[in-house]
């Protein structure tokens, strides 16, 4: 059973598959290169990241188009990453917003930052205590 859940939002229709995909894809490649993230999550998908950029599409698109493509514990995935800190969430959430910026019109854009800080609440939250 999926575990990706976000309060209802209606979306602009400028939320596409390929939409998602492009922000996917740009910022990954960000987190790739962030001085704070890269060196977490470069070393733990080392060889894997064509198959975690393929779930975080299903990801999003379950968030995002209710598309139910995605099947998994994402919350699980993160426990135990060696280096995580509470405070990469505050730098995934700046990243986040950033490639957004670039993706979508600023309307749309807020509406998806909002699902990710429910989303980076729930993990700093699961991770690292309330």
């Amino acid at each position: 059973m999926s575990q990706v859940s976000a309060s209802p939002v209606t979306l602009h229709a400028a939320v596409t598959e390929e939409a998602i995909a492009l922000m996917v894809d740009r910022f990954y490649a960000s987190v790739q290169q962030h001085p704070t993230l890269g060196p977490v999550f470069n070393p733990r998908l080392e060889g894997r990241w064509d198959r975690h950029l393929v779930q975080m599409k299903d990801f999003w698109s379950s968030v995002l188009l209710r598309s139910g493509r995605y099947q998994g514990f994402p919350l699980g995935a993160h426990f135990g990453v060696p280096g995580m800190q509470r405070s990469h969430f505050t730098d995934w959430l700046a990243l986040f917003e950033e490639t957004l910026a670039g993706v979508y019109q600023p309307e749309v854009a807020e509406v998806i930052q909002g699902a990710a800080e429910q989303f980076a609440r729930r993990f700093e939250g699961g991770l690292f205590g309330e």
